[in-house]
């Protein structure tokens, strides 16, 4: 029954979550029913943490606990806060922009000014976490901008999960660069078998969930897309009869995932490992991931970058030129 849905492959399954709303309480809730939902089923996932649900975090010793037995990647220092990672890496010079970027990236940043101020960001996670080593990353909102990345390199990050190269992780200047994962709506987990039955078309699906969603009504970080706020408010709750209907279904989800895994038919062991295919950039392919880059910068923060697509070119080695 179970090959009738989704095949005779083997499917790499990686389950990923995004931890970024430090604004409402709720989210953290949330968090929690789902690390346990994972403990209880035996499963692994990635936790990519910002700076400021770090902070957060590390008030509650009960997630601290239950992520002891997960793994943990890094999602910046500041998911929404202005300037963003496309906002303040948007300047001509990239040695600058990447200068910048470690700055940034090892401070914590002012919720309201969106200035850096004393320790934070990844070298806070990895003081939170000193048995785990942290050297996975996503951009908020997969934004990724290359000198950003070239200072994530610096600060120890290795395999990156925020771009739409290739359908496989790919190799380049010593990062390991996971596939576009596949983002998932709670609303839609109710058709979890179809969803099953999708992911045996790839023998790789990153999986991406957001705690934050089963909980709001909209987004958490909605209170940053006009500027940053005079003062952080909370965005709307879900009613929470429809919260308990949505962590119900996510659990029979992941209930699902560990029986085809029992079965050898899903396996979501989270060993990451260097990217064995190397790829030819092109003018043509480089553009089509700077326009997928930018794209929440676009849409939710009303912000067209000058420099970025020349960071793209200079990164991927394509020659100085404008499109």
């Amino acid at each position: 029954m179970e090959s009738h849905l989704i095949g005779d492959v083997r499917v790499k399954v990686l389950l990923t979550f995004d931890c970024e709303d430090f604004v409402n309480d709720r989210s953290l809730l949330a968090l929690q029913r789902i690390l346990e939902t994972l403990h209880r089923e035996n499963l692994i996932g990635l936790f990519f943490l910002t700076g400021h649900m770090t902070e957060k975090i590390s008030r509650f010793p009960k997630i601290l606990d239950l992520l002891e037995a997960e793994e943990v990647g890094y999602h910046s220092s500041s998911h929404s806060v202005r300037p963003t990672i496309i906002e303040y890496t948007d300047i001509e010079d990239y040695e600058l922009a990447r200068q910048i970027s470690i700055k940034r990236e090892t401070k914590h940043i002012n919720p309201i000014t969106g200035e850096p101020e004393g320790k934070g960001g990844i070298v806070l996670l990895r003081n939170l976490f000193p048995n785990k080593e942290i050297v996975s990353y996503r951009a908020p909102g997969f934004s990724f901008s290359p000198p950003h990345l070239e200072a994530l390199y610096t600060l120890g990050i290795r395999f990156d999960f925020s771009t739409n190269l290739s359908p496989v992780p790919v190799y380049y200047k010593d990062f390991t660069f996971y596939p576009y994962p596949k983002v998932f709506d709670v609303v839609n987990l109710s058709s979890y078998a179809i969803i099953l039955k999708s992911l045996a078309k790839s023998n790789l699906a990153v999986l991406d969930f957001h705690p934050n969603y089963f909980v709001n009504l909209e987004y958490w970080d909605s209170i940053y897309f006009s500027g940053n706020p005079k003062s952080i408010y909370p965005t709307r709750a879900r009613n929470w009869n429809d919260t308990r209907t949505f962590l119900r279904k996510f659990e029979l989800f992941l209930r699902r995932v560990s029986y085809l895994e029992q079965k050898g038919i899903f396996d979501s062991c989270l060993k990451l490992e260097k990217g064995e295919r190397k790829q030819t950039w092109t003018i043509s392919s480089v553009t089509k991931s700077y326009q997928d880059s930018i794209r929440w910068a676009k849409n939710y923060l009303r912000y067209e970058p000058r420099f970025i697509l020349d960071h793209f070119m200079t990164f991927f080695g394509i020659m100085h030129t404008h499109i």
